[in-house]
């Protein structure tokens, strides 16, 4: 029996070391909205979605330290991109410099009907970037 019903996440909030520094990553690198800060966090929005960065002096990630691999982004965020924008922002990420573990030609499929890449911020958070396939997205989540 369920207790409680939840309908879905007013937001997820990312321990980050320098505020700053990753307000401008997610800003400028991944295109998220600021919609309002203070001496220790910014509120950001991705599509209709809401996160929060949180300055934490002992942050440290939960991953083993290490270039994206299957050890190294176990625990992440998962970032959508539309279909049509996914090539190029992967070739931007490469572009920059920005090491990637392409999961998709690695054959891993926990979620069938996508594309990703797997990448670090610059705090050492993991973070999936993903494209759902033109189908219909309900029945690609259904699948899971």
């Amino acid at each position: 029996m369920v207790k409680v019903k939840t309908r879905g996440f007013l937001h997820i909030t990312i321990s980050v070391k320098d505020l700053a520094r990753a307000t401008a990553f997610y800003r400028d690198v991944l295109g998220c909205e600021i919609i309002g800060q203070n001496r220790i966090m910014t509120f950001m929005r991705t599509g209709e979605d809401q996160f929060v960065l949180t300055q934490l002096d002992h942050h440290v990630s939960p991953n083993a330290p290490g270039l994206p691999d299957p050890h190294t982004t176990l625990f992440h965020h998962a970032f959508l991109v539309d279909h049509a924008d996914y090539d190029r922002a992967v070739a931007t990420l490469e572009r920059e410099g920005t090491p990637t573990w392409n999961c998709t030609e690695m054959g891993h499929s926990t979620f069938p009907g996508r594309r990703h890449i797997y990448f670090m911020d610059p705090d050492g958070n993991s973070i999936e970037l993903a494209t759902l396939l033109p189908t219909d997205r309900a029945a690609q989540l259904a699948e899971v």
